[in-house]
């Protein structure tokens, strides 16, 4: 019963006019144009013509490789995060800085296997090195 009656509010207030209709979906100009745009980017994609990060700076390995030293950063952060949350009150400020300290330490030592991108506690640029 209770699906009828919904059914019966629904018929009511689609009675009241025809939806509104976006222009830009309904131009059949604009979607053939919009339609050949992602089909050439897609061909540029499959024939190696696109780049994330400029040409030959990093590989799909080595962006494989940046995520697992984040999954691992994360699970650690969070490993961390449940020994603080079991903590009496008083002694959450101390152990959360000493964690923080942990995660930055990581983190500065986790190489960036990518040219171009900085590394934590590593000098880069002509700027750093007169400094």
């Amino acid at each position: 019963r209770r699906a009828s009656k919904e059914r019966a509010r629904a018929g009511a207030g689609g009675s009241r006019g025809a939806p509104l209709q976006h222009s830009f979906l309904t131009d059949v100009s604009d979607v053939c144009e919009m339609e050949r745009g992602l089909l050439s980017l897609l061909s540029d994609f499959h024939s190696g013509k696109l780049q994330a990060f400029g040409e030959g700076e990093c590989s799909f390995e080595q962006l494989e490789h940046v995520r697992e030293m984040q999954e691992k950063l994360a699970r650690l952060h969070f490993g961390l995060d449940v020994c603080v949350e079991e903590l009496p009150e008083e002694q959450k400020k101390v152990a959360a800085d000493r964690n923080l300290d942990q995660l930055l330490a990581h983190v500065s030592v986790t190489p960036v296997p990518c040219q171009g991108w900085d590394t934590p506690g590593v000098p880069s640029g002509p700027s750093s090195a007169s400094a």
